[in-house]
């Protein structure tokens, strides 16, 4: 325990100060009554009350001074609090592909209000983080408690070209707390475009990583996605860093059956959808895919994501534990003593 006012620490010697007076007090009351009549006597007078009863009033009053007196010390200690442990990612395909009209008013907008209804539904002390994957992914916002920021970046979000979910997958475990440190260069990118990470994932050489799956605080990624990947990293192999990680990735696919034909630079294109990719990631960690029109089943989803409680021992000042603490004892001190003598000490 430290203290920010440490010299307060000095008036701690008022409490055996006050116990040696009480004590002084009791002493002369018993000579009094030796006074009055002989010992054998003073019986048939009154009752004497129980020790416990007369003293413990007192008591009372004496350690609440003693937590009074730490308190105006200013007290620092590590305690447990509770905290929300969850993480959360939100990866947003903003490739070219996104444009489809199939989900109205269009994929795009159908993702953002999605992300909005996340940070709405989800409790604020959980920590959310964003990510937009195209060509490559980029983290924009950190895992964080900040909506507001993360709101501002999500309205911002403009069309790319390829797709690249397994990159996405990489990003976000490097920005997931623990992950980094456990996978190490494994989430490394690859250095070419288009390049496939070898199979098996190796491990890098060295000493083993120290943090321990168990330890890790729950994380979960949702991607937002037609589904249709075709650049980088292989998504599979990045899912299945994922499950070492811990990490639930849940694929919500924005688009209808069958896509949808669109006018592109003068020409009628198909803007195709495919969920299939985003059911087998989800089904390789754990987690669950949804489509973009389950509102109900997300709403749910996001809840329940957003809740992880544990604890964490974290320096904090208790003074005002302890003059609280200092208050009650005063009180049960003063009501004992109501109770039992009318009176109060």
């Amino acid at each position: 325990m430290e203290f920010g006012w440490p010299v307060m620490l000095w008036g701690l010697l008022a409490v055996p100060v006050l116990l040696w007076v009480y004590l002084r007090v009791q002493r002369f009351r018993s000579k009094r009554e030796g006074v009055l009549a002989d010992a054998h006597l003073i019986g048939h007078l009154y009752t004497r009350p129980p020790a416990i009863r007369r003293h413990l009033p007192v008591a009372f009053y004496l350690i609440a001074v003693l937590c009074l007196l730490l308190a105006l010390a200013r007290p620092i200690a590590a305690i447990p609090l509770p905290v929300n442990r969850a993480a959360l990612i939100l990866a947003i395909d903003v490739s070219k592909s996104m444009v489809g009209e199939d989900v109205k008013p269009n994929r795009m907008q159908a993702t953002k209000d999605a992300a909005h209804a996340v940070l709405d539904a989800i409790p604020g002390s959980a920590k959310v983080g964003l990510i937009a994957f195209s060509d490559y992914a980029q983290v924009l916002v950190p895992p964080t408690t900040e909506r507001e920021v993360i709101r501002e970046a999500i309205d911002g979000l403009k069309h790319q070209q390829a797709t690249g979910i397994g990159a996405a997958i990489l990003e976000a475990l490097r920005a997931l707390p623990g992950r980094k440190e456990l996978l190490g260069e494994r989430l490394n990118p690859p250095p070419f475009p288009g390049q496939q990470l070898p199979v098996p994932l190796p491990a890098p050489p060295g000493p083993p990583s120290t943090v321990q799956p168990a330890d890790l605080p729950p994380a979960a990624i949702i991607i937002f996605s037609d589904g249709v990947s075709n650049l980088g990293t292989n998504p599979e192999q990045a899912a299945a860093l994922a499950k070492e990680g811990r990490v639930k990735v849940y694929g919500v696919g924005v688009g209808a059956p069958g896509g949808s034909v669109m006018l592109i630079d003068g020409q009628l294109s198909l803007v195709p959808f495919d969920p299939t990719l985003l059911q087998r990631i989800s089904q390789l960690t754990d987690g669950k895919y949804y489509s973009i029109s389950e509102t109900d089943e997300l709403k749910r989803l996001y809840r329940q994501l957003g809740r992880s409680m544990g604890w964490e021992r974290r320096r904090t000042e208790i003074t005002s534990v302890l003059a609280g603490g200092a208050g009650f004892l005063m009180l049960a001190g003063g009501l004992f003593s109501l109770i039992w003598f009318r009176r109060v000490p």
